[in-house]
């Protein structure tokens, strides 16, 4: 499970800000300290010689996409000084877990995000609609969505969150799976770049 390795659960994807100052990713090989300890109970992720290398043998973890769309959402004008707040995705994790039959597995997908205030914002409570959905061979073996966000006091230009989806049953099968997240109301889940490893 370590970010960079084809072999590993750990995926960080750090995104644009689209012109906001103050937006932070983490981009280490370490991935977000917050994220990690509610995705595998450690500041860090395990080591890839750790992994259960009769698990690996038939799992193969996907990774996870951001939706075509789905990286950022923002309120206001086009303006720079117009904008009021903008939700982003910075970073996401998966771990597979084995469940006994061959092929099948539990997935966990983890997501850290930032909310982050524009000139036009003012501090309060911010939040959108964050969509994890799990295809296989092209069709839906699990949807679900949470709302996300933070709070963000006065004083402050922004404020991190993380959400974990746990328990999601990927049955054995034949064809790809993907992990696909995005932010707003849904629309096409398609991926917004090249997956990454």
């Amino acid at each position: 499970m370590v970010s960079g390795s084809s072999a590993g659960r750990w995926l960080a994807v750090p995104l644009l800000c689209l012109g906001l100052a103050g937006c932070g990713s983490s981009g280490s090989s370490g991935g977000n300290t917050a994220l990690n300890v509610l995705m595998f109970q450690s500041t860090t992720p395990p080591p890839a010689d750790q992994l259960p290398k009769d698990d690996l043998a038939v799992i193969v973890c996907p990774e996870v996409i951001v939706a075509d769309g789905g990286a950022a959402i923002r309120q206001g004008g086009q303006e720079a000084g117009a904008v009021r707040y903008q939700i982003s995705i910075n970073d996401v994790a998966r771990e597979c877990t084995a469940t006994g039959t061959t092929g099948a597995y539990r997935l966990k997908v983890g997501v850290q995000g930032r909310v982050l205030l524009g000139q036009a914002g003012g501090s309060g409570s911010y939040g959108a609609t964050l969509t994890t959905t799990v295809t296989q061979g092209g069709r839906v073996v699990a949807k679900r969505s949470a709302r996300v966000g933070a709070s963000v006091s006065g004083g402050q230009t922004g404020a991190d969150f993380t959400h974990v989806e746990d328990g999601i049953a990927v049955p054995a099968g034949s064809g790809d799976v993907e992990i696909i997240v995005g932010l707003g109301q849904g629309g096409a889940a398609t991926p917004a770049r090249s997956r990454r490893r």
